[in-house]
């Protein structure tokens, strides 16, 4: 009996241990995800809130969803040097990835509710100088104003001036996994369609990733009361 069950020890290391050291480096993964995914919930907040601040402009927004996600890029390291690299890092980031898709998305007002809504005005937004003369969806004494709901494209949606001032976003950021094997893993596990088919922000991911290692497509949405009269820039759909 003892010849018979040499070594047996030793195959059972060989068949457990690859598979506890995957299970560990998943739990790494997983555990970077949640943080990367805690860091985009409050970086698109901020976002959005800038948006509210400053007419519904996406460049207000992009910049403070860079500067939320900056932390990422800090590789726990403090300073102002740091923080500059940093922030530069984000920014090529940010700007590769918005290359493919929108990093920030406004999902209402959409198009059709600012036609709705809009009216003529003279406004003056960050950057102007003085003031100058732009369709815009109204923002003061919503209180006052009619809570009547008006009809949005053929009918089917029906909002008020008090809806067309809640803004509504999206946002993606691709995060760059770290453990190896697991990162590729997961990649291709979600970009073969094993899960269903694949999203255009993990399509938008992939081709980003070419520009180093595989990267995982993060989405948060947020909504908030706008602050300022709403104006559009072309950046409505």
């Amino acid at each position: 009996m003892k010849r018979v069950q040499h070594g047996q020890a030793l195959t059972e290391y060989l068949i457990i241990m690859p598979l506890f050291f995957a299970i560990l480096f998943s739990i790494f993964e997983f555990a970077y995800i949640y943080r990367a995914k805690a860091s985009l919930n409050t970086a698109t907040f901020e976002s959005a809130r800038a948006g509210a601040l400053n007419n519904g402009q996406t460049t207000y927004m992009r910049d403070a969803l860079r500067k939320g996600m900056m932390p990422l890029y800090m590789r726990g390291k403090t300073g102002a040097s740091y923080m500059t690299l940093a922030y530069g890092r984000t920014l090529a980031d940010e700007n590769a990835l918005n290359f493919f898709h929108k990093t920030v998305e406004i999902i209402s007002p959409t198009k059709a509710i600012f036609e709705k809504f809009k009216v003529q005005r003279k406004t003056t937004l960050v950057n102007d100088s003085k003031d100058k003369l732009r369709w815009i969806i109204p923002n003061d004494s919503l209180l006052l104003r009619s809570n009547k709901d008006e009809k949005i494209g053929k009918g089917k949606t029906k909002l008020n001036i008090q809806d067309a001032n809640l803004l509504k976003i999206k946002t993606l950021w691709c995060y760059q996994l770290k453990v190896p094997f697991i990162r590729e893993l997961l990649v291709e596990s979600l970009s073969s369609g094993l899960f269903g088919t694949v999203s255009p922000e993990q399509r938008a991911c992939n081709l980003m990733a070419r520009l180093g290692d595989p990267r995982l497509a993060l989405v948060s949405h947020a909504t908030i009361r706008m602050q300022s009269h709403v104006v559009s820039d072309g950046n409505l759909k």
